[in-house]
């Protein structure tokens, strides 16, 4: 109820120095909507509900850190960890993105970019887990 259908939102990372065209699932960022319910709305912490680009981007430096040391750092670390791009698709659609069904939208920009009232308690981050060796 606090976070609805819309809350989710799918991230990639791309990382041009490795492979200029995988674009790697990293995991999902979660955020506050508009519930139209005053008891899910007192939630909420901050004073603005928070956009897509902006829980992804309050998340940013979780998202790459987490990316380059833990899930791939053999394509996003080292040598290849300068220019990581941030790249966004609506939730739960992966399957659509592998189909080419789905157009990725690229976030740039950094937590100066967060509007008065955003507060980082009403979006979350869920990071992906990748097992062995699988591709992007």
């Amino acid at each position: 109820k606090l976070y609805g259908k819309d809350g989710p939102t799918d991230v990639y990372i791309r990382s041009p120095l490795n492979d200029e065209s995988t674009f790697w699932f990293v995991g999902k960022v979660i955020r506050m909507i508009e519930a139209g319910d005053a008891a899910a709305d007192a939630e909420r912490v901050g004073t603005v509900y928070p956009t897509e680009e902006e829980a992804i981007l309050s998340q940013k430096r979780l998202i790459f850190e987490y990316s380059k040391n833990q899930l791939r750092p053999q394509n996003m670390g080292g040598k290849y960890a300068q220019n990581l791009e941030l790249w966004s698709a609506p939730g739960d659609s992966e399957m659509d993105v592998v189909q080419n069904k789905v157009t990725l939208v690229r976030i740039t920009g950094s937590s100066r970019d967060l509007r008065d009232g955003f507060n980082v308690k009403d979006v979350g981050y869920n990071p992906e887990i990748y097992v062995g060796d699988e591709r992007g």
